[in-house]
């Protein structure tokens, strides 16, 4: 499913595709939203919600949100509460970029895909020869 995610985003000239992972943007108040991919490029990090009935689509343009790899001031793990039935929540996995949460998907380990955007915006910020930090 990731690779026909892959195709379906223009990438600049010299960037590469380096991940994708099926994701919501988190509310505050457990709701939810709708699902889309959270992709991955050498420069950038950007949500992409899905059109059609229950995200069945292609991905919506522009993203929902975007940001440079150079200018992510935070990513952070998070957990998430989901309202389930009329009161009951569950507790999700999930990332925070810049204070957006987003929730992950069961497959995906929070832990991981945090690891990749840090490798990703580290090796961005070297590139351009910016502080690590």
């Amino acid at each position: 499913m990731a690779s026909e995610v892959a195709e379906q985003v223009d990438l600049e000239s010299g960037e590469r595709w380096l991940g994708a992972w099926s994701a919501e943007p988190a509310r505050a108040d457990g709701s939810s939203g709708r699902v889309g991919w959270l992709i991955l490029t050498s420069r950038r990090v950007a949500f992409f919600q899905k059109r059609g009935l229950l995200g069945a689509g292609r991905l919506e343009r522009p993203p929902l949100f975007s940001w440079r790899l150079e200018l992510v001031r935070s990513l952070q793990p998070r957990r998430y509460e989901m309202k389930i039935g009329y009161g009951d929540r569950l507790a999700i996995p999930g990332i925070s970029v810049d204070d957006q949460g987003f929730r992950l998907s069961r497959e995906a380990s929070s832990a991981r895909v945090l690891e990749e955007l840090l490798q990703a915006r580290r090796a961005r910020r070297s590139e351009l020869n910016l502080p690590l930090d």
